[in-house]
């Protein structure tokens, strides 16, 4: 926050709930002070009509060659106040003393923990609904989950199986780089098939879903949320993550399965083209040791990964759906903000099934 030396600034403490009346008893145009500090610790409430009568009182500091400062302003408030074109910036985000640095601390952990409680909320809506609720009220649309399947599944269909057999052809080779100096070649296929059963397959089909699907729905749903629909819905009664989101919940779980075996079969399909022109294996030799090798719990891993990255999808691109507010801009913000996030969780949770599983 800027210092006024030269004409200390008075500091105005704002009520709790900002609306006509206290623009009618606050008297605030009435003042004459060089500067004003308008304090928002206390506030939890901004109406239209206060929102107008700060901007105006800005724009009188400013024909007076004064000026106004905001500090202590949330998030929240800041975007009702930016929207209303007031070129203010909070006092809050300059650092000035010990005790602003903890309490700037402590605003983030307390945003941390808010947003972690609704995260969760609608992990937990999510389950529910998708399960118990769709038993105990049966308001589910007939054909959405198939339709869900093939925007969701089929049409990722092509780019899950061309990368796959991309990455299965890359990692062959630099597998059989290694294996080809030490007279191991037979073992390229065990190498191949268990890494692209247990952690390849699921893993590259995650991420792909996650930067096509999680983007997808956040868009969709913070879309929405900026055209009213989602308000549109509750009105109604309807449950928007009953509406929305357990549809996409049931189709990538059923489809994601599928995909990871069809991307992990393409990854093997180009581990054997590498073990044939490369390696000069033979077919029976590739297949016989890979059917050695692998185990059933190789399979369960790869399936319970797969199923378990599906739900993190759809769950992080909804989460960050419904936390679009404002304008297109902030969906673009969001969507690119879940893909990040999709990932990252992804990858954290694929290295705790690595101690797990």
């Amino acid at each position: 926050m800027d210092s006024f030396q030269e004409n200390p600034a008075t500091i105005i403490t704002l009520p709790a709930n900002l609306d006509h009346l206290w623009v009618e008893q606050s008297r605030i145009f009435d003042r004459r002070e060089a500067g004003l500090i308008l304090d928002f610790s206390n506030t939890a409430r901004i109406d239209s009509v206060a929102l107008c009568a700060i901007r105006l009182l800005q724009e009188t500091m400013k024909a007076r060659n004064g000026r106004l400062v905001l500090r202590h302003v949330s998030d929240e408030h800041l975007a009702l106040l930016e929207s209303s074109s007031m070129p203010l910036e909070p006092a809050r985000k300059t650092v000035h003393s010990k005790d602003e640095i903890f309490t700037s601390i402590g605003g983030r952990i307390i945003d941390a923990r808010n947003n972690c409680v609704v995260a969760l909320s609608v992990l937990v809506e999510m389950l529910y609904w998708g399960t118990i609720g769709v038993l105990k009220k049966k308001e589910f649309r007939k054909g959405v989950v198939g339709e869900q399947m093939y925007l969701l599944g089929y049409k990722a269909l092509g780019i899950v199986g061309l990368l796959s057999f991309l990455i299965g052809m890359v990692l062959a080779i630099q597998v059989a780089i290694q294996l080809k100096d030490y007279g191991a070649s037979v073992f390229l296929g065990p190498l191949i098939g268990i890494t692209m059963i247990r952690e390849m397959g699921p893993l590259l089909t995650a991420v792909i879903l996650a930067g096509r699907t999680g983007s997808a729905t956040t868009a969709e749903i913070g879309t929405m949320g900026v055209g009213e629909e989602l308000d549109a819905l509750r009105t109604m009664g309807i449950n928007p993550i009953q509406f929305m989101v357990v549809p996409k919940f049931w189709a990538i779980t059923l489809t994601m399965p599928v995909l990871s075996m069809i991307g992990t079969g393409m990854g093997i399909l180009g581990g054997w083209l590498v073990g044939i022109f490369y390696l000069h294996l033979s077919s029976a030799v590739f297949w016989e040791q890979l059917s050695e090798n692998l185990q059933t719990e190789d399979v369960f891993a790869g399936f319970i990964k797969s199923v378990v990255f599906s739900w993190l999808i759809i769950w992080i691109g909804s989460y960050f759906g419904f936390r679009v507010r404002g304008s297109a801009e902030s969906v673009g913000r969001e969507t690119t903000a879940s893909v990040v996030a999709c990932i990252f969780i992804i990858i954290v949770a694929d290295a705790a099934f690595s101690f797990i599983l």
